[in-house]
This record gives structure tokens, sequence and C-alpha cells, in this order.
């Protein structure tokens, strides 16, 4: 299925991001592992399923992420050039350490680059991505499997004949060969309100891609992550499930994205109808979401000095100094993409490290 072309191109935008990873309802040990953050080249996904039992899929794994992450946080140019190479070096390391280990292990794994307004994806194995987009649920991967293979090569029928243990065996993975030949798809431009997914089998094994689609489209990134684990999870969880899930927000302007936290509301002030201001002096969370809901501002410009407490919705504009300022809707904000895809070191999240999850 064609991915239509978004109707404008973001040079500056935000990336909300929220995942989940669990064991599952039979495995004993979780062996899938992912990392996410910022990286020069802009902001990096990756989700790895160990394979090898025992404690060695979880080795497999846990080495693939880190590679490919240190890979990339040394990257400058050629954002699809070098997610090929930080595969392709994670490759090469699983395999080396399973060879002094005298042992087999590997990962299948999924890597994804948001850089300049577009995503880059490189994967081995049948851990998959996703692009939501107005209400639309697009594979970017296509399961490297015996299965799938064989489907292509002679028909789903022929695929259908065969044993369900072939169904979880994969054609390529990460660290059981010395090289693997990895699969690159052409770069997506991204447009606002795209939602990005990177999943173990766990979840896609379980879990109908129309129930996918209507949580993703549905929910925060982090409710998200959650809930899709929940529902693999009352499928049997019979393997371990991790998903990632990533939102491309709406441009913002240069001079107006700085974030805000709730300490920074006390510099600024609620304008009536009348035009008067009231100073914020605190606001209130909504913990399930972490967004602001409401804010408390002093009423010092009544009679009688009062606070009173004002949910978002009912709010004029938030004032700071001559600015207008926008109330953020959401605290889950983990990094600002602006033109080029450059991080922004100077830019600090408003969301808690403790509770990015």
């Amino acid at each position: 299925m064609d991915i239509p072309a978004p109707s404008s191109i973001p040079h500056r935008f935000q990336v909300f991001v929220g995942f989940h990873t669990d064991v599952g309802k039979v495995r004993k040990k979780n062996e899938d592992a992912l990392t996410e953050g910022g990286v020069p080249l802009g902001y990096l996904l990756v989700v790895a399923d160990g394979m090898g039992g025992h404690d060695w899929g979880e080795k497999a794994s846990a080495l693939s992420v880190t590679i490919i992450h240190d890979v990339m946080r040394a990257a400058t140019t050629d954002p699809r050039g070098s997610l090929t190479t930080a595969v392709n070096r994670a490759n090469a390391v699983v395999y080396e350490q399973a060879g002094r280990m005298g042992r087999t292990m590997g990962a299948t794994c999924v890597a994804c680059l948001i850089s300049g307004g577009k995503l880059y994806v490189v994967h081995a194995g049948d851990a998959r991505a996703y692009l939501l987009r107005a209400s639309v649920l697009f594979p970017l991967t296509r399961d490297h499997s015996y299965v799938q293979e064989i489907a292509d090569a002679k028909g789903p029928v022929m695929a259908g004949t065969l044993p369900e243990s072939f169904g979880h065996m994969v054609s390529r993975s990460l660290g059981t060969q010395p090289t693997v030949q990895v699969c690159d798809r052409d770069p997506v431009s991204l447009s606002a309100g795209d939602v990005i997914l990177l999943c173990s089998d766990g979840l896609t094994n379980t879990v109908d891609e129309s129930r996918i689609r209507s949580t993703l489209a549905g929910t925060t990134p982090r409710e998200a992550a959650n809930r899709l684990v929940v529902m693999a999870n009352d499928a049997g969880g019979p393997d371990n499930i991790t998903v990632v899930v990533a939102r491309i927000d709406t441009e913002v302007s240069l001079t107006d994205a700085a974030y805000m936290r709730i300490k920074d509301l006390h510099s600024m002030f609620v304008k009536t109808k009348e035009g008067k201001l009231h100073p914020i002096v605190g606001g209130l969370l909504d913990p399930a979401t972490w967004s602001l809901t409401a804010v408390v501002i002093d009423l010092r410009n009544v009679a009688k000095p009062l606070k009173c407490t004002l949910s978002i919705s009912e709010m004029g504009p938030i004032m700071f100094g001559k600015q207008t300022v926008d109330i953020p809707q959401s605290t889950e904000a983990l990094v600002e993409m602006a033109r080029g895809g450059l991080w922004h070191s100077d830019v600090k999240s408003t969301q808690p490290a403790s509770v990015r999850g």
C-alpha cells in the first residue's frame, strides 16, 4: 500500500514518545530490548527481540540496541547510510560475542531515525514498524521470515500449508551470521499528526492490525504503548511484548517554542475578558497523562484577595511579558526537532525522566 504524500512537511516539530515492554504471560524472561533518544542527526527509536534461549537472547538484544545507539551518537551526516551502518555494526558485534562464548545467539531488530522531516527505517527479522496517517495504518517493514518468503515465491496458499512452528522462524537476524542483508526502505516524509509504531512480534502475533490502528489513533503515545501491551497479554501473552510509539506534533514557530514547566507558570498571567491580568501561582496535572488540566490564579485585582482554579478550557490566553504563550496541552514532549533534523541540546523536556515510559 502506497503512503500518501503529507499535506505539508514541517521543518520544525515536536516528537512525543511513549513505550512499554513486558515479559508476557508465558516466558520467564524478557528478551526484548529498546532504546529511544536524541542523537546528532535527530531522534532514534530501536526495538530488538532476542533469540537464543536462557540469557543469550537477552544479551543479543541488549547488545544490539546499545551498539546501534552508540554508532548513531557519533554519526553527523548521511542519516540513511549511518542507520544502515549502525545495524550492520550491531550484527558484527553480536556475532563476534557469540563466537567468543561458543553460543548461537541473535536478535531481530527494527531501527528508525527521525531526521530532517523524514523517517528512515532499517530492519532485519520480524520486528516491525508502522506509520499511522489519516487513520490508515501503513506497514513500513516486511517480515524476514520463511513463511513470508514462501508466500512471496509460491503464494499465500502454499505458505498456509506449512506447520505452525514455521511461523516463528526468521530468515534474517542480527548476530547469527557474519553479515546480514538488512532492509533499508526509502525515507518517508513526515507530517504533523503522523504516528510511528515500532514493536516486537509479541504484539503483532496476538493483536489484529485493526485494533492496533484504533488504539494508536485514539490515545497519547504513552497510553497507546501501555494499552497495546495489555491487549497482547489479554490475548494470552505467549511472547515478550515491546512497543514504542512516537507522534509527530504540529509545527511550532521559532520564537514561541519554549517548553514550560509548572514553576515557569509562576511568572505568567491569565488575562480576563475585561483585560485584567491575574498571576498564575500553580498548576494541576492529570497523573494519568501528565497533561496540564488547570491553573491556580491569584485574584489580586479583586476587592478581597482570593485564589481560584480554572480549567484549561475556560482560560483566556496566558501572557508572558508582552508575548502570548500557549499553554502546553501535554508534558510528554521529549525533544524538539528543528530544520535539518538537528538535536537542540538547550531544549529541556517538561516530562520527568522517571515517568517518560
